[in-house]
């Protein structure tokens, strides 16, 4: 180490040149390490920024909401592992008290609609909705009898968090076909429910009329089993969960008997059409995968390239020292020791190179650690293997010869 540093003060100059080789060869391949990171690091991180959201339609694509989905399918979508934030909605039509089929004008004045999440209604904000103390958000996902009422109705009927109040409902049958909505048909005639809440929203942003009652999903879906009546959801949207694993997902949604939107189909209220809104996720991830491919495949390349200018720089430094190189062997220094001076300057060289450049790089954080410490890495190790190839050549020389020469 000692002669070693003595050698880099004599032959300074030189050395200097070196460092400099070595600092730009370093730069450039810190921007190849930064573009490579950053591209895995945008590919792992594609799902988190561009989600891929799917909802269920009619064949031609032209509705996703007052459309007729089975209960069947209702199942499969909220079974699939590939999915989460799945949203379902029904609507309905209700009244305050209990009449029959005979009496339903003037007493079936109230929009409704039973959700799983607040997301079913669009527009509606979580913190537009005070909760009696019972109750939160979470009651959407479960079988309580409850429902929540927005303010003009709770005023109207003089009602308060808590109250128990007879509702009756009735429901929307589609048509599978090209026919429209029936008649509103009888679901339960005066059921009790507890109102959990009151709601008061400003931007509803739906195409059906804005509900002014809310119903858990599963509680209503358990009215439909008493009565035995064939329970349909009139939306449903859901988020891919991974987007890595969007063929898996579409495979499941396809046994379960969803089709592909065909633009130039009949018109329907059957929801069999699953509207996948993957194709900017599709794109960004293609465009990332080629970029990753391009760089990787450089890197061969990249590798060859510095262990070249590592035994290059090391050659040209060793050509005008084959004298030195003699002298220490003539005093006794064996080939093997007078390797490990030269190598260790070539380290002390490239280490100060690598330094001048990842320093700054730290301290102003312009450059991730995994890109730094990649460089580094690679720039130490490929110009240390190309040095030590370039002195190797020494073995071969004859100290005898380059005596009779500087003489």
């Amino acid at each position: 180490m000692k002669l070693a540093y003595r050698n880099l003060i004599r032959h300074y100059r030189k050395n200097i040149h070196s460092a400099a080789i070595g600092i730009v060869t370093i730069v450039l391949l810190l921007l190849y390490a930064v573009n490579l990171d950053s591209t895995e690091r945008q590919l792992a991180s594609l799902p988190e920024a561009m989600e891929v959201t799917a909802s269920v339609s009619n064949l031609n694509g032209s509705k996703d909401e007052e459309i007729c989905i089975s209960e069947e399918r209702v199942d499969g979508i909220a079974a699939c592992p590939e999915v989460e934030d799945v949203v379902f909605s029904a609507q309905l039509m209700t009244g305050f008290g209990a009449f029959t089929l005979e009496e339903y004008k003037g007493n079936l004045n109230y929009f409704a609609a039973a959700v799983n999440d607040i997301a079913g209604v669009p527009g509606l904000k979580s913190e537009e909705i005070s909760y009696g103390e019972k109750w939160d958000e979470s009651l959407f996902a479960g079988e309580e009898p409850v429902c929540i009422l927005d303010a003009r109705t709770i005023e109207q009927q003089g009602l308060a968090l808590g109250d128990e109040v007879t509702i009756t409902l009735y429901y929307y049958q589609y048509g599978q076909g090209s026919t429209g909505i029936g008649k509103a048909t009888p679901l339960v005639e005066g059921k009790t429910f507890t109102v959990a809440g009151v709601m008061d929203y400003h931007d509803y942003t739906g195409v059906v009329t804005p509900p002014q009652m809310l119903f858990p999903l599963e509680s209503v879906r358990q009215v439909f089993r008493e009565k035995g009546i064939e329970f349909t959801a009139d939306s449903a949207s859901f988020r891919v969960k991974d987007p890595f694993r969007l063929n898996e997902c579409k495979s499941y949604m396809k046994e379960l008997g969803f089709l592909s939107v065909i633009r130039d189909a009949d018109f329907s209220y059957a929801g069999n059409a699953l509207t996948m809104r993957d194709e900017e996720f599709i794109n960004a991830a293609e465009n990332l995968r080629e970029t990753l491919t391009f760089l990787t495949g450089m890197l061969p390349f990249v590798v060859m390239i510095l262990l070249f200018v590592g035994y290059l720089c090391s050659y040209l430094l060793i050509q005008s020292r084959k004298a030195e190189y003699a002298t220490m062997r003539s005093v006794g220094m064996g080939w093997g020791h007078c390797f490990l001076v030269m190598l260790l300057e070539n380290l002390m060289i490239e280490a100060a190179a690598c330094t001048a450049v990842s320093l700054p790089a730290v301290l102003t954080g312009a450059v991730s650690g995994r890109a730094l410490l990649l460089s580094a890495a690679a720039f130490l190790l490929t110009f240390l293997l190309g040095s030590a190839a370039s002195l190797w050549s020494l073995r071969r020389l004859s100290v005898m010869t380059v005596c009779e020469k500087s003489f």
